[in-house]
């Protein structure tokens, strides 16, 4: 016998007109239609079945834009529903309007791809947001690149047309690994014979610097770079940017990479050295650099510090403007040297284990966010002679408080 609990999950209360003034209240025993409706949607195996349920009237979906598909299209659809149903089924009646709203998006977007003939169709049916494409990577290329995808994923695209979106989407990402973009280099350490794309990357970040447009971007791509001669930075408006696991190892006396050009940002590299070098890694000779998100060290010395070779993660020449911001500079004689009428911000740098974190000569750079790891530095902030005793280095007890108690060597 039920309990008298399950008895009363089993009755349902129903309104019904009875043709006269007042309402009537029934009692039904057992689970609504759309109850049992929406219990066929989740028992379903099939495709038939699967279309059984949903053009069921009594689950109350809205068909519309289904009901426009041809017939092949809902079997699209009812098998959309099949393999994206939830483990434990769909939960409600919304639920698989949901999903099946989100399907028919998808089959009619699928459609459009594969009626494309030319590459504005093929750009615009790849680029709704309503075939679900991943297009992140797709985003970051230039206009005549992004033609380049699209006439590839026409060339490509199989007889009976690409059969699902993730069919699209591997074609798509294939196709942008392949395509050589000018305002997209690619390098990777040792490569041999490469074009400069995703896929078949140039060897040595000059011939990325040399092949990339101005203004454009060399993605370095993680591995170890031995640099054994100097890399000129001497193109405007470029960035390099360094992915993880990305390293710039120094083999020779020489100062590592040397930047020529306006405008030029270095963002997420690694570099250090085999032996302490009496140079600089970085050497900013371009106004408006930014140099972002790099992390630089040297090889142990011995102490005391004093004894260090002169080795630093970045000097500036005199009278530019530059940004230097969230880098770790580490194990070094002096994080950064910044020469005469340097102007700009220097935020939420990490620099430690130097004799001297930043040394201002004479510069007008401000100061904020910074910090100190372990082992200390034995200053952090040091103004040479010759710096201004006026604004920003006029109050040296905010100019610490502003970086984390900096310990400051105001020697003018």
């Amino acid at each position: 016998m039920l309990s008298e609990h399950k008895k009363r999950k089993n009755i349902q209360q129903v309104r019904v007109t009875c043709g006269c003034t007042n309402m009537q209240i029934v009692q039904v025993h057992g689970p609504l239609p759309a109850d049992i409706a929406l219990a066929a949607v989740n028992a379903a195996t099939t495709v038939p079945e699967m279309r059984a349920a949903i053009e069921n009237p009594l689950l109350g979906l809205d068909l519309t834009e289904y009901n426009a598909l041809s017939e092949a299209a809902k079997n699209d659809v009812a098998q959309q529903l099949l393999d994206n149903r939830p483990a434990l089924g769909y939960p409600s009646v919304a639920s698989v309007q949901a999903a099946l709203d989100q399907a028919v998006n998808q089959v009619v977007s699928l459609a459009a791809v594969n009626a494309a003939t030319t590459v504005p169709e093929m750009r615009a049916a790849i680029e709704n947001p309503l075939l679900g494409l991943n297009l992140t990577e797709y985003n970051m290329l230039s206009e005549t690149a992004k033609n380049d995808v699209a006439q590839q994923l026409l060339n490509n695209r199989p007889a009976l047309g690409y059969p699902s979106v993730a069919s699209v989407q591997a074609a798509l990402d294939q196709a942008v690994n392949q395509v050589v973009d000018l305002d997209n280099i690619y390098v990777q350490a040792g490569a041999v014979g490469g074009n400069g794309s995703r896929a078949n990357p140039f060897g040595t970040i000059p011939q990325g610097i040399a092949a990339v447009n101005p203004g454009g971007t060399v993605h370095i791509l993680s591995g170890t770079y031995p640099i054994t001669s100097q890399i000129v930075v001497n193109k405007a408006g470029i960035t390099l940017k360094g992915e993880p696991g990305t390293l710039l190892f120094l083999q020779a006396d020489i100062i590592a990479m040397l930047i020529t050009a306006p405008n030029t940002t270095i963002d997420g590299l690694t570099m250090t050295s085999d032996i302490p070098y009496q140079k600089e890694f970085i050497q900013i000779g371009g106004n408006n650099t930014t140099i972002i998100n790099n992390t630089i060290y040297g090889p142990p010395q011995a102490l005391p510090m004093s004894s260090w070779v002169v080795n630093r993660a970045v000097v500036s020449q005199g009278g530019l403007a530059i940004s230097v911001m969230n880098n770790t500079f580490h194990s070094l004689r002096t994080g950064m040297y910044i020469n005469p009428n340097v102007t700009g911000p220097i935020n939420n740098n990490v620099v430690y284990n130097t004799k001297g974190g930043f040394l201002v000569d004479g510069a007008f750079t401000t100061f904020l966010g910074n910090s100190w790891g372990t082992p200390p530095n034995e200053f952090d902030i040091v103004l040479l002679a010759g710096t201004t005793f006026g604004p920003p280095y006029d109050n040296l007890a905010l100019l610490s408080a502003l970086n984390n108690n900096a310990t400051i060597s105001d020697q003018r």
